[in-house]
């Protein structure tokens, strides 16, 4: 993988978590903290964010798991010598994938998911 398409990557990753640590606030702000949420009529859930190192039921929870993915996206994925690091791009990527999934968490709460009218696509 060329520096470049991995710096973009990392890039994407930053601007992911920063959507979802935006959306959060909005969240937070609108349900508070304690509001807890599921994804009804699915097997989907977010307990098993972050190798189940903790349960995310509330949206203080999701919280704490951005905190992770923030961690994760502002890792320095270049080395002394100016050469990009295979681990710290895959880090990035878990990154997005837990932005993501808070993402869709939140869109669950809005009222914004799931889609219901297959037409506008």
């Amino acid at each position: 993988m060329s520096k470049l398409i991995a710096t973009a990557a990392i890039r994407a990753s930053h601007s992911l978590v920063d959507r979802a640590d935006e959306m959060l606030q909005k969240a937070i702000a609108a349900h508070g903290e304690n509001f807890a949420f599921e994804f009804p009529d699915t097997d989907f859930n977010l307990r098993y964010i972050c190798d189940d190192r903790f349960s995310v039921k509330t949206i203080g929870d999701m919280k704490t798991a951005l905190g992770f993915a923030k961690e994760c996206s502002t890792m320095n994925p270049m080395t002394k010598c100016g050469c990009l690091i295979l681990g710290k791009r895959s880090i990035s990527g878990m990154s997005t994938l837990f932005a993501e999934e808070i993402l869709l968490a939140l869109r669950y709460i809005e009222g914004l998911e799931p889609v219901k009218d297959l037409r506008r696509f």
